[in-house]
Protein backbone atom coordinates (compact mmCIF):
# COMPACT_ATOMS: atom_id res chain seq x y z
CA UNK A 1 0.00 0.00 0.00
CA UNK A 2 1.36 3.57 -0.61
CA UNK A 3 1.86 5.78 2.40
CA UNK A 4 2.53 8.09 0.92
CA UNK A 5 -1.00 9.21 -0.92
CA UNK A 6 -2.84 12.69 -0.62
CA UNK A 7 -6.25 11.69 1.33
CA UNK A 8 -7.76 14.79 1.13
CA UNK A 9 -6.95 17.89 -1.25
CA UNK A 10 -7.86 21.15 -2.01
CA UNK A 11 -9.95 22.39 -4.75
CA UNK A 12 -10.81 25.18 -6.85
CA UNK A 13 -10.23 28.65 -6.64
CA UNK A 14 -8.20 29.59 -3.20
CA UNK A 15 -8.40 33.03 -0.67
CA UNK A 16 -5.66 35.86 -1.44
CA UNK A 17 -5.61 38.31 1.16
CA UNK A 18 -4.09 41.70 1.74
CA UNK A 19 -4.89 45.22 3.53
CA UNK A 20 -6.27 47.45 1.44
CA UNK A 21 -4.08 50.44 0.40
CA UNK A 22 -7.02 52.90 1.67
CA UNK A 23 -6.61 51.23 5.07
CA UNK A 24 -2.78 51.80 5.48
CA UNK A 25 -3.47 55.34 4.29
CA UNK A 26 -6.69 55.85 6.99
CA UNK A 27 -4.46 53.92 10.18
CA UNK A 28 -1.31 56.19 9.46
CA UNK A 29 -3.17 59.38 9.59
CA UNK A 30 -5.13 58.51 12.81
CA UNK A 31 -1.85 57.32 14.42
CA UNK A 32 -0.36 61.38 13.46
CA UNK A 33 -3.35 63.03 14.69
CA UNK A 34 -3.42 60.70 18.06
CA UNK A 35 0.30 61.41 18.29
CA UNK A 36 -0.17 65.07 19.05
CA UNK A 37 -2.17 63.35 22.46
CA UNK A 38 1.17 64.04 25.09
CA UNK A 39 -0.66 65.06 28.25
CA UNK A 40 -3.99 64.55 29.99
CA UNK A 41 -4.08 67.63 32.68
CA UNK A 42 -7.85 68.87 32.09
CA UNK A 43 -11.09 68.03 31.58
CA UNK A 44 -10.74 69.94 27.76
CA UNK A 45 -7.35 68.00 27.04
CA UNK A 46 -9.04 64.57 28.49
CA UNK A 47 -11.81 65.27 25.74
CA UNK A 48 -9.51 65.56 23.17
CA UNK A 49 -7.77 62.84 24.02
CA UNK A 50 -11.07 60.95 23.91
CA UNK A 51 -11.84 62.10 20.72
CA UNK A 52 -9.00 60.55 19.60
CA UNK A 53 -9.14 57.68 20.84
CA UNK A 54 -12.55 57.09 19.73
CA UNK A 55 -11.11 57.65 16.31
CA UNK A 56 -8.60 54.69 17.01
CA UNK A 57 -11.24 52.07 18.20
CA UNK A 58 -13.59 52.82 15.29
CA UNK A 59 -10.10 51.55 12.86
CA UNK A 60 -9.88 48.89 15.33
CA UNK A 61 -13.85 48.21 15.01
CA UNK A 62 -13.47 48.67 11.22
CA UNK A 63 -10.51 45.94 11.14
CA UNK A 64 -12.30 43.53 13.28
CA UNK A 65 -15.44 43.54 11.51
CA UNK A 66 -13.49 43.03 8.21
CA UNK A 67 -11.74 40.40 9.92
CA UNK A 68 -14.39 38.28 10.91
CA UNK A 69 -16.32 38.53 7.35
CA UNK A 70 -12.70 37.04 5.60
CA UNK A 71 -12.33 34.77 8.17
CA UNK A 72 -16.38 32.92 7.75
CA UNK A 73 -15.46 31.55 4.44
CA UNK A 74 -12.66 29.92 5.55
CA UNK A 75 -13.70 28.91 9.28
CA UNK A 76 -16.39 27.27 7.28
CA UNK A 77 -14.32 25.21 4.62
CA UNK A 78 -12.38 24.44 8.03
CA UNK A 79 -15.13 22.78 9.35
CA UNK A 80 -16.53 21.31 6.13
CA UNK A 81 -12.94 19.63 6.30
CA UNK A 82 -12.90 18.27 9.82
CA UNK A 83 -16.23 16.80 9.71
CA UNK A 84 -15.29 15.09 6.11
CA UNK A 85 -12.06 13.69 7.93
CA UNK A 86 -13.99 12.78 10.71
CA UNK A 87 -16.12 10.95 8.85
CA UNK A 88 -13.66 9.04 6.59
CA UNK A 89 -12.15 7.84 9.62
CA UNK A 90 -14.98 6.23 11.07
CA UNK A 91 -14.36 2.80 10.54
CA UNK A 92 -10.61 3.83 10.68
CA UNK A 93 -10.79 4.65 14.72
CA UNK A 94 -13.33 1.88 15.02
CA UNK A 95 -11.25 -1.45 13.55
CA UNK A 96 -7.69 0.64 15.14
CA UNK A 97 -10.11 0.88 18.87
CA UNK A 98 -10.60 -2.70 17.99
CA UNK A 99 -7.34 -4.06 17.59
CA UNK A 100 -5.79 -2.08 20.31
CA UNK A 101 -7.97 -3.39 22.57
CA UNK A 102 -6.92 -6.70 21.89
CA UNK A 103 -3.07 -6.24 21.78
CA UNK A 104 -3.98 -4.48 25.59
CA UNK A 105 -6.16 -7.49 26.77
CA UNK A 106 -3.61 -9.96 25.58
CA UNK A 107 -0.38 -7.70 27.14
CA UNK A 108 -2.81 -7.17 30.52
CA UNK A 109 -2.85 -11.25 30.81
CA UNK A 110 0.69 -11.64 30.02
CA UNK A 111 1.43 -9.40 32.71
CA UNK A 112 -0.48 -11.21 34.96
CA UNK A 113 1.21 -14.18 34.11
CA UNK A 114 4.21 -12.96 34.48
CA UNK A 115 3.71 -11.05 37.81
CA UNK A 116 2.37 -14.76 38.83
CA UNK A 117 6.00 -16.68 37.38
CA UNK A 118 7.89 -13.67 39.82
CA UNK A 119 6.30 -15.03 42.65
CA UNK A 120 7.17 -18.65 41.62
CA UNK A 121 10.42 -17.61 41.43
CA UNK A 122 10.99 -15.27 44.49
CA UNK A 123 9.35 -18.67 46.33
CA UNK A 124 11.80 -20.62 44.26
CA UNK A 125 14.66 -18.70 45.60
CA UNK A 126 14.13 -18.99 48.91
CA UNK A 127 13.07 -22.88 48.94
CA UNK A 128 16.61 -23.22 47.14
CA UNK A 129 18.30 -21.36 49.77
CA UNK A 130 17.14 -22.53 52.55
CA UNK A 131 17.24 -26.16 51.65
CA UNK A 132 21.40 -25.21 50.27
CA UNK A 133 21.45 -24.14 53.89
CA UNK A 134 20.27 -27.75 55.53
CA UNK A 135 22.43 -29.26 52.94
CA UNK A 136 25.52 -28.00 54.40
CA UNK A 137 25.04 -29.60 57.79
CA UNK A 138 22.24 -32.18 56.45
CA UNK A 139 22.72 -35.94 55.12
CA UNK A 140 22.56 -37.07 51.69
CA UNK A 141 18.82 -36.66 52.20
CA UNK A 142 19.52 -32.59 52.26
CA UNK A 143 21.67 -33.23 49.42
CA UNK A 144 19.43 -34.60 47.00
CA UNK A 145 16.65 -32.13 48.51
CA UNK A 146 18.81 -29.27 47.52
CA UNK A 147 19.42 -30.58 44.40
CA UNK A 148 15.65 -30.67 43.33
CA UNK A 149 15.84 -27.09 45.01
CA UNK A 150 17.82 -25.74 42.50
CA UNK A 151 16.10 -27.18 39.24
CA UNK A 152 13.22 -25.82 40.55
CA UNK A 153 14.38 -22.39 41.03
CA UNK A 154 15.81 -22.61 37.71
CA UNK A 155 12.28 -24.05 35.80
CA UNK A 156 11.38 -20.82 37.70
CA UNK A 157 13.30 -18.09 36.56
CA UNK A 158 13.10 -19.96 32.99
CA UNK A 159 9.27 -19.19 32.76
CA UNK A 160 9.72 -16.06 34.22
CA UNK A 161 12.17 -14.85 31.11
CA UNK A 162 9.93 -16.72 28.47
CA UNK A 163 7.08 -14.93 29.93
CA UNK A 164 6.97 -11.58 28.24
CA UNK A 165 5.03 -8.68 27.52
CA UNK A 166 4.70 -8.42 23.02
CA UNK A 167 6.86 -5.88 21.09
CA UNK A 168 5.61 -2.29 21.03
CA UNK A 169 3.61 -2.57 24.29
CA UNK A 170 4.38 -0.45 27.58
CA UNK A 171 2.13 0.18 30.47
CA UNK A 172 1.60 3.27 31.37
CA UNK A 173 0.31 5.52 34.17
CA UNK A 174 -3.62 6.01 34.06
CA UNK A 175 -5.72 7.48 36.49
CA UNK A 176 -9.21 8.74 37.84
CA UNK A 177 -9.81 11.53 40.82
CA UNK A 178 -12.07 9.71 43.28
CA UNK A 179 -12.12 12.56 45.98
CA UNK A 180 -10.72 15.93 44.30
CA UNK A 181 -11.39 17.61 48.45
CA UNK A 182 -8.55 14.95 49.06
CA UNK A 183 -6.21 15.78 46.22
CA UNK A 184 -6.31 19.02 46.90
CA UNK A 185 -5.87 19.14 50.98
CA UNK A 186 -2.64 16.78 50.26
CA UNK A 187 -1.39 17.18 47.26
CA UNK A 188 -2.92 21.26 46.08
CA UNK A 189 0.58 21.25 43.70
CA UNK A 190 -1.51 18.77 41.59
CA UNK A 191 -4.25 20.57 41.08
CA UNK A 192 -5.25 23.85 38.93
CA UNK A 193 -7.25 25.83 40.98
CA UNK A 194 -8.48 29.55 38.60
CA UNK A 195 -11.06 32.16 39.63
CA UNK A 196 -14.04 32.71 37.61
CA UNK A 197 -13.76 36.20 36.11
CA UNK A 198 -16.69 37.03 35.16
CA UNK A 199 -18.61 35.48 38.48
CA UNK A 200 -16.17 37.53 40.43
CA UNK A 201 -16.74 40.77 38.73
CA UNK A 202 -20.93 39.97 38.60
CA UNK A 203 -20.54 39.27 42.61
CA UNK A 204 -19.22 42.25 42.94
CA UNK A 205 -21.85 44.42 41.14
CA UNK A 206 -24.54 42.70 43.02
CA UNK A 207 -22.54 43.21 46.52
CA UNK A 208 -22.41 46.80 45.57
CA UNK A 209 -26.19 47.12 44.61
CA UNK A 210 -26.72 46.57 48.34
CA UNK A 211 -26.08 49.79 49.75
CA UNK A 212 -25.60 48.73 53.62
CA UNK A 213 -22.92 45.78 52.28
CA UNK A 214 -19.00 47.49 51.86
CA UNK A 215 -18.32 45.10 48.53
CA UNK A 216 -14.37 45.31 48.78
CA UNK A 217 -14.66 44.15 52.58
CA UNK A 218 -16.56 41.23 52.06
CA UNK A 219 -14.39 40.24 49.15
CA UNK A 220 -11.17 40.69 50.94
CA UNK A 221 -12.55 38.25 53.75
CA UNK A 222 -12.71 35.29 50.70
CA UNK A 223 -9.27 36.17 49.36
CA UNK A 224 -10.13 38.81 47.00
CA UNK A 225 -8.26 42.42 46.69
CA UNK A 226 -11.17 44.08 44.82
CA UNK A 227 -10.92 47.73 43.82
CA UNK A 228 -12.15 50.07 41.10
CA UNK A 229 -10.17 51.25 37.48
CA UNK A 230 -11.18 53.90 35.35
CA UNK A 231 -13.05 52.39 32.32
CA UNK A 232 -12.85 54.95 29.35
CA UNK A 233 -15.53 54.98 26.27
CA UNK A 234 -14.77 54.44 23.21
CA UNK A 235 -18.23 55.64 22.02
Amino acid sequence: MNTEINTMILSGRGYDFSITPEALVQKQEILDAASSVAMVTTNDESADAAFHMRKLAQMRILVEKSRKEIKEPVIRIGKEIDAAAAGFLVEIDAEEGRIRSLIGNHATAMLALKQEAEEKERLAFEAERAARELAESGGIAAVLDARDALQGKLRASEEVSSTNIAQGVRFVWEFEVTSINDLIKFAPDLVKIEPKRREIIAWLKGLEENEDRDAASIASQVGILAYKIPSVSTR
